[in-house]
């Protein structure tokens, strides 16, 4: 084969090239180099920043990672319809293991001519990206091993929690905080004051008499019913993104996961006996699914994922929890929370210890689904583990009835408590 035998049919059998019409293809074939490799070639290192896609006409390559994991790719191979692991910085070195015939194109033609053709708009069902990725397991591997060691190596900043909230759960901390100095802390950011008057008035805390000041609702409320929700106001600030395209996918997913709050709320108050505190079970509701905030913040450094939904939905299916794991710890959550992000979809989740928050967490998430009328294959209630733990009673559609019922009345109590 030689360059001029690259036919626009050839090219078009590589998936970044399908959607390319003739016009563009003849294009293209004029822009590649065709380059034959002999045997033990390297094609690119790992950590090279280069601006080449480079795509296996014939032979083998072999890609291995800086841990030693090792991957054969032949001409017949599946990922052979995409350029070699092209994650930058490149996440593997490239090694010819036969001769090889592979054609070298410049990364942003490939992405000039693509721009011609409308993106693909992030379709979003209500607990992700709905579009199934059609990644192959090395492509999602090198993918999520970008995030890995970038989330390792600091490469994108993860966002705080606003020093109001921060400064409370210090002085809480303290043998020698009461509601005066919890509330002279409060008060430092007059919109979280505001909104922590408003959840002591509320039906959720309403007592005989009005709270009119900071203090007043501090007392009616209690030290530890403050801190959790100080820092339930604080979360609302980190579900934000400068992205327009993110927006929408970062609004869902903090009004999913107060609807997940607002049951889990119920799920704790039902749960008899447990010893778990409603607010604290809340609290879990609302950070169960935080993952979105660290992957979207390393999207954001990535404007080619942030264009590529089926990449997007490798991070968000994979690693949420995770990701949800290293940004509590990043805050210095308590490890109860911890676990109730990185196990919120472990539905065989199995524990030696008494009914905890994840457990909560699991039931109020399963109960979202139903609510939503989700489609995806999800457990029976009552196969959880999670399920045997709490002191519900017998699984059946009156309970999950009555539960539904209580969440929605809780729900808009909740999303007034928290502004949404």
């Amino acid at each position: 084969m030689n360059q001029e035998d690259l036919s626009p049919e050839r090219l078009a059998k590589f998936e970044p090239f399908e959607s390319l019409d003739e016009h563009q293809l003849l294009l293209l074939c004029s822009h590649i180099q065709w380059q034959r490799f002999a045997k033990g070639s390297e094609l690119f290192a790992s950590g090279d920043i280069d601006s080449n896609e480079f795509f296996l006409l014939s032979g083998e390559v072999e890609l291995l990672s800086p841990d030693g994991v090792r991957y054969k790719i032949d001409d017949q191979h599946g990922s052979a319809k995409r350029p070699l692991a092209r994650l930058r910085p490149r996440q593997y070195t490239a090694t010819t293991l036969t001769p090889c015939e592979i054609i070298v194109i410049d990364a942003d033609i490939i992405e000039n001519l693509q721009d011609e053709h409308q993106h693909p708009q992030l379709a979003l069902d209500s607990y992700g990206v709905s579009e199934i990725s059609s990644l192959d397991e090395l492509e999602s591997q090198e993918l999520m091993t970008g995030f890995r060691e970038a989330l390792h190596d600091r490469r994108f900043v993860l966002p705080s929690l606003p020093e109001v909230a921060l400064k409370v759960r210090q002085l809480l901390e303290r043998d020698d905080s009461d509601a005066t100095v919890i509330s002279n802390a409060v008060n430092a950011d007059p919109s979280i004051a505001a909104k922590l008057i408003r959840a002591a008035n509320s039906p959720l805390y309403l007592g005989v008499n009005s709270c009119e000041t900071t203090r007043d609702a501090v007392v009616r409320l209690g030290l530890a019913t403050t801190r959790q929700l100080v820092v339930s106001f604080a979360l609302r600030d980190v579900f934000e993104t400068p992205s327009k395209t993110l927006k929408d996918l970062m609004l869902k997913t903090w009004s999913q996961s107060v609807e997940v709050a607002a049951i889990s709320f119920v799920v704790a108050r039902m749960s008899k006996g447990s010893g778990l505190s409603r607010e604290e079970a809340m609290l879990a509701g609302l950070v169960h699914d935080v993952g979105v905030i660290a992957i979207l913040a390393y999207v954001q450094t990535r404007p080619d994922l942030i264009e590529s939904p089926e990449h997007l939905a490798v991070l968000l299916t994979n690693l949420r929890g995770e990701a949800g794991e290293a940004i509590l710890r990043y805050w210095k959550f308590s490890d109860d929370l911890i676990e109730a992000a990185r196990g919120a979809t472990q539905w065989d989740r199995r524990h030696n210890h008494d009914a905890d928050y994840c457990d909560i967490v699991q039931i109020a998430k399963l109960h979202s689904y139903i609510w939503n009328k989700q489609t995806i294959p999800l457990p029976r209630i009552d196969q959880l583990p999670a399920f045997v733990k709490l002191p519900l009673g017998e699984v059946t559609p009156q309970l999950t009835i009555k539960i539904l019922e209580e969440a929605r009345e809780q729900i808009s109590a909740v999303k007034s408590v928290l502004s949404v």
